[in-house]
């Protein structure tokens, strides 16, 4: 039983270590995720203060926890005021189960990441409510938190967009701020 414990405390020990050695300014530089100048510093450790790292925040008026079904009219419209020619009547496409999913999802790999920049994702969503891509629109210089995102909205499950009262494909746009630290 103890040879068990110090084998695994060994591997996790060599993991640990290989993982730091990868993540060095030299190495990252020659890795093939890196994209530019990135750097996997957590920002409030410089500082003095407190090393919690921040949390990344919802910032808009369409609640996390609420389907579309849920939505109020004031809601629906904030929603509906990020489509530029929605005909009266129809609906744009929103996560099945709302979008706390998504966001946990973005917020657990933030946590991991510490990337910077803004996700402005475009999900094409089929008239079956499953997404058939994913366009990054945004500016994270972070290659795998982009494709985190990407793959998140794309296993999501739709609610699919309604025009002339029939199911229909249409884009979902989703954005989220993101700060190291």
């Amino acid at each position: 039983m103890k040879n068990h414990r110090y084998l695994l405390l060994a591997a996790v020990s060599a993991f640990a270590f290989s993982n730091a050695w990868g993540q060095t300014p030299e190495t990252a530089a020659r890795g093939a995720y890196s994209s530019g100048n990135s750097r996997n510093v957590n920002a409030a450790t410089q500082e003095t203060g407190t090393i919690i790292k921040k949390d990344i925040r919802w910032d808009s008026k369409i609640p996390l926890n609420k389907t579309y079904g849920e939505l109020t009219p004031e809601q629906k419209a904030e929603l509906h005021a990020m489509y530029e020619a929605l005909p009266a009547g129809d609906e744009p496409p929103f996560p099945e189960t709302g979008m706390k999913p998504i966001f946990s999802a973005i917020r657990k790999a933030q946590r991991i990441r510490q990337a910077r920049g803004e996700l402005i994702m475009a999900v094409t969503v089929g008239p079956d409510g499953k997404a058939t891509k994913v366009e990054e629109l945004g500016n994270v210089y972070d290659l795998q938190m982009t494709e985190i995102a990407q793959q998140v909205l794309l296993l999501t499950k739709y609610k699919p967009a309604v025009c002339s009262g029939k199911p229909c494909e249409m884009k979902f746009k989703f954005t989220q701020k993101l700060k190291a630290g």
